[in-house]
This record gives structure tokens, sequence and C-alpha cells, in this order.
């Protein structure tokens, strides 16, 4: 039987790669300075003797991964809640989320689907990221997919259409589910907004348009921090381009990035559950829309979903106060909640070089707006 090797640049590990990949974890230095989050307490013998125990994606997940996510979860926040999650059923969603850190919006997320009985699914990460070894292959182990960005605009195509199809793939002949970001990088001021090239990027070569969208069974999702992860790097990457116009990351930035929002304290952790976007294709089919206002509508739905259902915490109410110089929202907070925000972003932008007005309007934006994106729904 011919075996299809289209998808091997991309996908994750199969269950037949996990002891390989294992292997590959034992040999690399720079795995023991993390054992510790997947097996607290053990000696370097003793990680090696439990890890090789692993001969599943799912064991690896379940036996390590889990016991990584309930540590960050224990130490460095006050707590994991959920909603709308009572209403995915079974499999073969694609889960499209607004993006505030670069991999715990969806580890945070595999942990609910598992709490709740529900499969985890793949996870898109960008190329970038994928060019460190350590992470390339924990990432895999995790059902990471790889996302290739830029190259000229043939190489560009030829990305969208492979990606488009592995997708269409793991959703449709799998049945399994798959987690994408509904932008390119982080959001950095607080305005989770859809990139029309993503749904693009989904549609690969297809013309249908409603069809190709429809059968991936889009659910938006929602994830909320009360403390903005890697607030200050935010800010400052925000500040140098408007500023400057432009920004350049400097080498291994991103992994700079992860390890950060790692271990940063993160306040309350909330992820909510949009509806199925089938919902709205009974309305599309009614009207004679071009490709392009298809996709626009979508587009819509999704920002419309991900700031209904995210969480809004006092520094948010207090931040669009403060911008507005508003009591508008004074209810959600308290005397003592304006002294600690005002320290916190103090802190956050104290060591960052640029005018300091600017410096903590762009930090009080990024909390504020997620207010006005719910305002703007009414």
């Amino acid at each position: 039987m011919e075996i299809n090797t289209e998808f091997d640049p991309i996908r994750p590990f199969n269950d037949s790669e996990v002891p390989e990949a294992i292997e590959r974890l034992i040999s690399n230095k720079d795995f023991y300075k993390v054992s510790n989050f997947f097996l607290p307490g053990k000696s370097l013998e003793e990680v090696q003797k439990t890890i090789r125990q692993v001969k599943t994606v799912e064991q690896f997940q379940s036996q390590f991964s889990n016991s990584f996510l309930e540590y960050i979860v224990n130490t460095t926040s006050d707590g994991l809640s959920s909603s709308g999650i009572e209403d995915i059923k079974g499999k073969g969603h694609l889960y499209i989320a607004n993006h505030r850190d670069i991999i715990l919006d969806t580890a945070f997320l595999q942990s609910l689907l598992q709490k709740n009985g529900i499969a985890t699914t793949e996870i898109t990460v960008g190329d970038n990221l994928m060019k460190n070894t350590l992470f390339s292959v924990l990432g895999k182990l995790n059902k990471v997919f790889t996302l290739y960005r830029g190259g000229g605009r043939i190489q560009m195509y030829k990305n969208a259409i492979l990606h488009s199809k592995y997708i269409h793939n793991v959703i449709r002949e799998r049945n399994e589910s798959l987690w994408i970001a509904q932008r390119d990088g982080r959001t950095k001021d607080g305005n989770d907004k859809t990139q029309q090239g993503l749904l693009k990027m989904l549609l690969g070569d297809r013309r249908d348009v409603s069809r190709a969208l429809e059968e991936l069974a889009i659910v938006p999702v929602s994830t909320s921090y009360e403390l903005e992860p890697c607030l200050k790097g935010k800010v400052r990457e925000t500040y140098i381009t408007k500023t400057t116009g432009e920004y350049t990351k400097s080498e291994n930035e991103d992994m700079h990035s992860v390890a950060t929002s790692v271990l940063a304290p993160k306040g309350r952790i909330h992820i909510g559950f949009g509806k199925r976007l089938n919902l709205i294709f009974k309305d599309i089919d009614e009207k004679e829309l071009s490709n392009n206002e298809i996709i626009d509508q979508f587009v819509q739905e999704i920002d419309t979903q991900i700031y209904k259902n995210y969480k809004l915490w006092p520094y948010n109410y207090l931040a669009w106060d403060i911008v507005n110089n508003s009591q508008k929202f004074s209810e959600h907070y308290t005397s003592e909640d304006k002294i600690k925000f005002e320290a916190f972003i103090k802190d956050n932008i104290k060591d960052i070089d640029g005018d300091a007005s600017e410096l903590n309007s762009i930090a009080l934006n990024i909390y504020a707006n997620p207010v006005q994106n719910k305002l703007n729904l009414d």
C-alpha cells in the first residue's frame, strides 16, 4: 500500500514515532532544564526511566503534559474557569481563538477539554517556534502541526494549499479537532481581530467558500487572563512600532517570551467557547454575496463571539475608566484595585526606553480595549 507522505513536513508525531522522539528528548541537554515541570523532584536517572515508558502521544499528554499544566495553574494563576464548554459535542471542530500567549492559550484549552472528557486538539504553531529543537520535539509530542510562513508569493500559495488540505484532513476525514489562532502573532493592543487571510488560507484552492468553511465546524474561543501575558514586551513592541514604523525581533525572543509567560503570575484565567458558525450559513445562503463578502461575514461573526465571550476582569474595567476619564464601571473595582493596578502598570513600563506617558497609554489600552469591543457590540 502506498503511504501518503505529503503531510510529513507539518504533521505531529504519530504513535509509532514516539519512542524515537523520547530518545531525542533524553539526549537534548536543555530537556533537563524543563523536566522538573513534568517530573518534579526526580533525579536524572528517574526521569529517563519514567519517560522511556511512554509509547503513545496520548500517554505523553496524560502523564506529563497534564502535570506541567496543573503545576502552571496551581503555582502561577488564581484558577482556570470556562463557559460554553457544555455545548461542545463530539470531535471534528476547528477552534479559532484569540491569541494572547504564545503557548499557554492552547495549553489551557487542552487541559479544560481533557477535564471535561473531550478529546484534545491538534495545535497550530508557526515555524518560527519549531526551529528550536527542544520545543519542536515537545510540540510534536503534543499534537503540534507546523504552519509555514514567509517565502515568495508562489511558495506562500503552495504552503496555504498544503495547510488547508491538512486541516480539512484532520477535521473531515479523521474527525479530530484542531486549534488555530485568529491571527499571526499575539494580540499586542488588546484588540482581538481575526485576519481575513486566515479564512482564505483555510479555503486553499476551494471556490465554494460557504461549504468549505461549513465543513470545518468552526467554534470561536476566547481566552482572557486577569494579568496580561508578557505585558512589558507587548508595550515595548507596540511603542517601537508606533515610533519607528517597524519592529524586528531579536534572536530567540519568542522562546524568551515563552519562558517568561510560563512562569509569570496570570491571575484568573477564563476560556469562553462560542457557538459553531454553522448557525450563520442559512443567512449567508439567502443572500447573493461575493466570496470576499462571505469571508467578511465569517470574520465579523468570529470577532463578535470572541468579544462576547471574553471575560472582563476588574483591571479591564478600571483601565477603560482611566482611559476615558470616567466612573462608568466603578462598581466593578475597588480603590485598592486601582492602587495595585497603577503600581502594576508602572512596574511593567519603568525599564522601557521611551516617553513614559505614551508607554502608560499603550499599557492601559491593552486592558481597556476588550471592554470597548464589548460595548461596540451593543
